[in-house]
């Protein structure tokens, strides 16, 4: 009995020794596997980014590697430090030589895995971080990309800016206009400059009356001179003297008609009718003989001919007015005489009979100025000359940019007066 007992004695301890045995090898495997795990993980926890799936992938791979099994790769290891993991390595108890030369021998074998994933990592993240597997040097890694995402950052900040001021219509619509109106502005002073180029600058002669009692500094008095004149080498009475009132401040313009047969003095050549004081002293003598009889102070004339007259009403088009058929007969004989000094043909624009908004020429629109028979005299024939003046500025208003420009132009040509540029 006692050997049977000694024998299952021996039995059971030698069935105990072979299992203690086994789960020593069991736990020395285990151990190992999982300490080769915190190794791998703790050496690649600085080099992962952000993405936990890569991260895991990274770690399932290595640990494949090393030849742990697909229970311990199913779930994610937890973050720790290095330190910690170390902590963790030295917690655990001794082991047997064997399993010590065999950890020694598998390290060897997975610090080079390791640096196969890592590098294989490097290649996939960006190359600034590149500095953090050179021998440890970690804060130039992190200066260095501290850098690039601070110029990153701020190329998106200039990215974004440019894409807002470009995608800002109201900006860009405002700078289109403001462009648009600076060139209207210019070429508008060019085109001013152009026809200020074309009048005929005289300066003013000698003057005998200046000192008027009736001026202002809000009101320019410009006197409009149409002579009668049939040559350009003579001088010749004004059938036409109409002072411009111009208000500096509203911008009104009154015309007041002086008539031509007015019994006034003229300083130096005594007493005579009014349009004779072109002929004796020019457009500055009538300017005296104005301000000395009606002491109304004028300093500025523009002085129109025959010739001049006609081009600026065929320049806006003709004119329209209701002429009364007493009228379209009396305009008979003064346009026979213009023909002749034009050249046209006897009889040419005569007018059968008068009518409401006839349209008439230069031609026709001066025998219609000119008529002094028909109606009250002078009083009337002075009233037509104020009408035909409002006509053509109504017209020159309606005209568009080609028949404007070619209106003023022919204007400004035709031109005589002692007014500068600015004026």
């Amino acid at each position: 009995m006692s050997e049977k007992r000694n024998s299952r004695s021996s039995q059971v301890s030698g069935g105990v020794e072979r299992n203690i045995n086994e789960n020593e090898q069991y736990y020395d495997e285990y151990q190992r596997r999982y300490e080769e795990q915190m190794r791998a993980y703790s050496q690649l926890d600085e080099d992962f980014d952000d993405d936990p799936e890569l991260e895991f992938r990274q770690l399932d791979r290595s640990a494949g590697q090393s030849g742990g099994s697909s229970s311990y790769r199913s779930a994610p290891p937890r973050r720790t430090s290095s330190s910690a993991a170390q902590r963790t390595s030295q917690s655990q108890p001794q082991k047997k030589s064997g399993g010590q030369s065999s950890k020694t021998t598998h390290k060897k074998k997975s610090n080079g895995r390791q640096r196969s994933s890592s590098q294989q990592h490097i290649s996939r993240d960006e190359p600034l971080r590149f500095g953090s597997h050179n021998g440890g040097k970690q804060s130039g890694g992190k200066k260095n990309s501290a850098k690039g995402g601070k110029s990153n950052n701020k190329k998106d900040k200039n990215k974004n800016m440019k894409k807002e001021k470009r995608s800002n219509p109201i900006k860009t619509f405002f700078k289109c206009l403001l462009v648009l109106v600076l060139v209207v502005f210019i070429l508008l002073q060019l085109l001013i400059f152009r026809y200020l180029g074309m009048v005929d600058y005289v300066d003013t002669g000698k003057r005998l009356v200046t000192n008027a009692s009736m001026k202002s500094d809000d009101v320019m008095n410009v006197l409009v001179i149409g002579s009668d004149t049939r040559s350009k080498e003579e001088r010749g009475r004004t059938d036409s003297m109409i002072l411009l009132s111009v208000n500096k401040n509203t911008k009104d313009i009154t015309m007041t008609s002086f008539m031509r047969d007015m019994y006034v003095e003229i300083p130096e050549h005594g007493w005579s009718k009014m349009n004779a004081a072109y002929v004796y002293g020019g457009a500055e003598l009538l300017m005296d003989t104005i301000e000395l009889n009606f002491d109304i102070e004028v300093d500025k004339y523009i002085y129109i001919d025959f010739y001049s007259f006609i081009d600026i009403v065929d320049a806006v088009g003709g004119i329209e007015l209701d002429v009364t058929d007493e009228e379209a007969v009396g305009m008979t004989d003064p346009m026979a005489e213009q023909n002749d000094c034009l050249g046209k043909k006897k009889g040419s624009d005569y007018l059968t009979s008068g009518g409401k908004g006839l349209l008439l020429n230069g031609n026709q629109a001066l025998a219609y100025a000119r008529l002094r028979y028909v109606g009250n005299a002078d009083f009337e024939r002075t009233e037509r000359q104020r009408t035909v003046v409002t006509k053509i500025l109504e017209k020159a208003k309606t005209l568009g940019p080609v028949d404007l420009d070619n209106f003023a132009r022919v204007c400004m040509s035709n031109l005589t007066t002692n007014m500068t540029k600015t004026e």
